[in-house]
């Protein structure tokens, strides 16, 4: 009779290891599709990080450019004003040269404005795509926990 109780309390302890241990087998395929997941979102949030800050650094370029530009203008009209040979050509000059740098300076607040305001639309985006992969991180997580939490319970209701 001992012999046969042995038995049966180590079949019993056999089959409890291993239903337990098939409870991390079952979480831990569940923590690796999770953590998968999470690196998935988080590399697509880099990348679309990496285009928004790429997008804003065009768009100082070409505000570097406009704004280079205009200066130019503006300085050819300047010049104007050197090889002026009479008073009359001089105040024309002078006058055509300060209207050329109103408008250059005016064409560099619109270009930088247009800038920074593709530099703040980029810092937004990458704040979504990271606030998008952050919350599919813990939706993976909860997922995984809950897979966990699941195999538990089953393990349990083996025993």
């Amino acid at each position: 009779m001992k012999k046969i109780v042995a038995a049966l309390a180590s079949v019993l302890l056999v089959s409890a290891a291993l239903a337990q241990t098939a409870t991390p087998s079952e979480a831990g395929k569940a923590q690796l599709k999770a953590n998968s997941e999470k690196s998935e979102a988080q590399a697509t949030a880099n990348k679309k990080k990496a285009e928004a800050q790429s997008d804003a650094d065009k768009a100082q370029a070409s505000a570097n450019e406009d704004k280079a530009s205009a200066q130019a203008d503006a300085d050819k009209k300047a010049a104007k004003m050197d090889k002026a040979t009479s008073p009359k050509e001089a105040s024309e000059a002078r006058a055509d040269a300060t209207r050329a740098q109103a408008n250059a300076d005016r064409k560099k607040r619109d270009a930088q404005a247009k800038a920074d305001k593709k530099r703040h639309d980029a810092t937004k985006d990458a704040n979504v795509a990271q606030a998008k992969a952050d919350k599919d991180k813990v939706e993976a997580q909860n997922d995984a926990n809950k897979k966990a939490a699941d195999e538990k319970i089953d393990a349990a209701k083996k025993q």
